[in-house]
């Protein structure tokens, strides 16, 4: 019974093409997998920074330092507001029964290449005002000290190179998110 009983139908197209069974579900549940991973590493560095500039802003508070306390309490509360948007915006979403798995796929890489994109304004832009406070009040600290042109030089270096920082992470999220618009678009020509 290896005949095919209407051979017309298959000769017709030869160059059709299916995906195996489960290979949409596997290529979904890879991406949930590194969406996972990702999130992870990002609320272990975000409860690292939380604890880090909480611990500092107490021990300023303590010595009555409070411009330290208030520029380390907006660098916590950055990473608390960054952490609660990835979770929010930025988790797997859970299959619906109505979406078939490429439909749920396609709307998982729309979803996160939008939260990549956007990563200068929810996660980057938090930090900045913190980040400026900190830097001033270092400044007008090692001033008092040493003088004006000194501190200026000092802070100068860091500030460039948070700046610099900050310009690679945007970068290379907006380099991953053009990676999965390519993902996206393989998956509407397939």
């Amino acid at each position: 019974m290896t005949d095919k009983p209407f051979s017309f139908w298959t000769s017709q197209n030869t160059a059709a093409s299916f995906s195996e069974p489960g290979a949409c579900q596997a290529r979904a549940t890879a991406f949930e997998k590194k969406i996972r991973r990702r999130n992870l590493i990002e609320y272990a560095a975000g409860g690292l920074v939380i604890v880090l500039f909480g611990a500092m802003a107490v021990m300023a508070a303590s010595v009555g330092e409070w411009l330290f306390a208030a520029a380390g309490l907006a660098i916590g509360i950055a990473a608390i507001f960054v952490i609660a948007k990835l979770h929010r915006d930025g988790s797997a979403q859970p299959r619906v029964p109505e979406q078939t798995c490429r439909e749920h796929l396609r709307a998982q890489l729309v979803r996160q290449r939008d939260l990549l994109r956007s990563v200068p304004k929810w996660y980057l832009a938090p930090f900045v005002p913190g980040l400026l406070g900190f830097y001033l009040v270092v400044t007008a600290k090692v001033a008092e000290v040493q003088g004006w042109t000194v501190a200026i030089d000092g802070v100068w270096l860091k500030v460039t190179g948070t700046a610099a920082f900050f310009v690679f992470v945007g970068w290379l999220n907006l380099y991953a998110a053009k990676k999965i618009d390519r993902e996206i678009g393989a998956l509407d020509r397939a």
